[in-house]
Parts: C-alpha cells; structure tokens; sequence
C-alpha cells in the first residue's frame, strides 16, 4: 500500500471539501438583521458616494435583478440595497446568490444565509422564486468581477443564460442593473484566466481567474493573495436600475439574455459617459 503524501493529502481533502455538497436551504432572514447590515454597509456606501437611480421601476412581487460584476471583494455591487431597504422596507428581502465556496465554512455560511445571501445553486434559485421573493443574479461571476481594469466600460455576462431560463420558468420580469465606478475601487492588471485554466481551477473549484492587481497597502497582488483584505479606492459609485423586462413574450431563452445584455451595455455606456475623471466620478 503506498502512503499518500502530507501535502497531497491536504490538497486532496481541501479539493474534497470544495466539492462537497452545499444546503440549499434559504434560511431565515430576520427584517432586525437586514436592518442592522445596512446600517453597516451605509458606512461603505457613504465612502463611495453612492448615488442610486431607478429604484422605483423595481417592480413588486418576484423578480430576477441581474447586475454587473464589479470590484474584486469589495461588496460593492449590493450596495444599492441599503437604499433599496430604507426606502422600501426591511420585510421583503433580496436573496443574493453566491459562490458556493463562501459557504463551506458553516458559522460564514450561517451569518451570509441571515442576510439572503445564498448558494449559487440552480434549486436555491428556484426556491427563492417559488416563495415570491426577489433573486439578485450576477452571471458573469468572477470573469466580469476580475476583468482588467481597461475593461471597466464593459459588461460582460461570460455568455451565461440560466438567469434567462430561470425568469421564463417562473414567468418574472427581468430587472438589469448597472454600476459605474465600481471597477474602479481597484486596478486590475491581468486577469490570469490561461493560468487558473492550466491549474484546472474551473473544473474543481468554478473559479476561472487568478489575477494580478493593485490594492491598498499590500501593493501588488497576485492569485491567491488577492483574497487578502485591502482598501478599496473612494470611487464615486452610481448605480442605474433599468425598466423590468417583461419573459412571457419571449420563447428563447438565449434571445432574452442577449437582450438584456445589449440593454446593460447601454445603461452602463451612459452611465460612463456622464464620468469626467477614474475614481472622481
């Protein structure tokens, strides 16, 4: 019998443990909670100056609220939710769907679920549906989220439908969402996607980027080392919700995802367009 190796063992098991199956439960969310997180983030959203238009064309009932991917691990892409809360409630959540890999660790997993943040699972998303709530989706995952920041002009949904499917399924309207300044809270110099493909990364861990990039104070970051906690540049942040899109006209999902891609394109395009000066807004 031949001994398997210490450091191969514990790659092994940490492979194992990334593989393993996730609950997909929704857990209770308790409006005290939410209300205690905003509290909190709003302390970010001040920081970048965060401006929120077009809150009122989210419409009521369930919906899927697709967004753009923005700024490595700064949150910032929620950060319209505090607006969102304040003004219309605490009692009728956002479920935000998350890589699987932040809910392995079970008192994460627990604090993440007691604020609608849930597995990136299709029955997870389903289920936030079937109850009447709302889905934030970002499809485009951690491609969009660690473009370079020459990209920052660009949506890039990484060619993923489900969040199309999964509206006509349950016959929702469809919300797109855009920020502008949030890829600019750090610099982003090469994405590293060659790199996380040659180490089989997407297939083991859904992760298709290793990037090298700035952040403050580390400096120069590169990999894994981009998990470490930095602080994000102050960039003015503005966030553009667009008018619902209606699914039960459309009979192809890949038609509808295109659309709704087109149309964040343009909203971020204006959005940008509007900027004088990276990070000043």
């Amino acid at each position: 019998m031949v001994r398997e190796r210490p450091l191969r063992k514990r790659v092994h098991a940490f492979v194992d443990a990334l593989r393993a199956d996730i609950d997909p439960e929704l857990g209770p969310v308790q409006p005290s909670t939410l209300e205690a997180a905003a509290r909190g983030f709003d302390l970010l959203a001040r920081y970048h100056r965060l401006e929120v238009r077009g809150l009122e064309r989210v419409p009521e009932g369930p919906a899927v609220l697709v967004g753009n991917h923005n700024g490595g691990l700064n949150p910032v892409d929620g950060l319209f939710l505090v607006h969102y809360y304040r003004q219309l409630g605490y009692h009728e959540p956002v479920y935000i769907l998350a890589h699987d890999i932040l809910f392995k660790h079970p008192k994460m997993a627990s604090v993440l679920r007691s604020v609608g943040i849930v597995p990136a699972k299709r029955s997870t998303a389903h289920k936030v549906l079937e109850q009447g709530h709302k889905l934030l989706v970002f499809p485009g995952g951690d491609i969009e989220n660690m473009r370079p920041y020459r990209e920052r002009r660009r949506v890039n949904l990484a060619g993923r439908q489900g969040f199309g499917r999964l509206a006509m399924d349950h016959r929702v309207p469809i919300v797109p969402i855009v920020s502008a300044g949030s890829h600019e809270t750090l610099i982003v110099l090469r994405q590293g996607r060659r790199l996380a493909e040659a180490l089989r990364l997407p297939k083991w861990a859904r992760v298709h980027s290793l990037p090298l990039m700035l952040a403050f104070p580390w400096g120069l970051l590169m990999g894994p080392t981009c998990a470490l906690p930095y602080l994000p540049l102050p960039a003015k942040v503005t966030v553009q919700i667009g008018e619902a899109i209606p699914t039960r006209f459309w009979a192809r999902h890949d038609s509808l995802c295109g659309r709704v891609e087109s149309i964040m394109q343009g909203m971020l395009d204006d959005l940008y367009d509007e900027r004088v000066l990276p990070v000043l807004g």
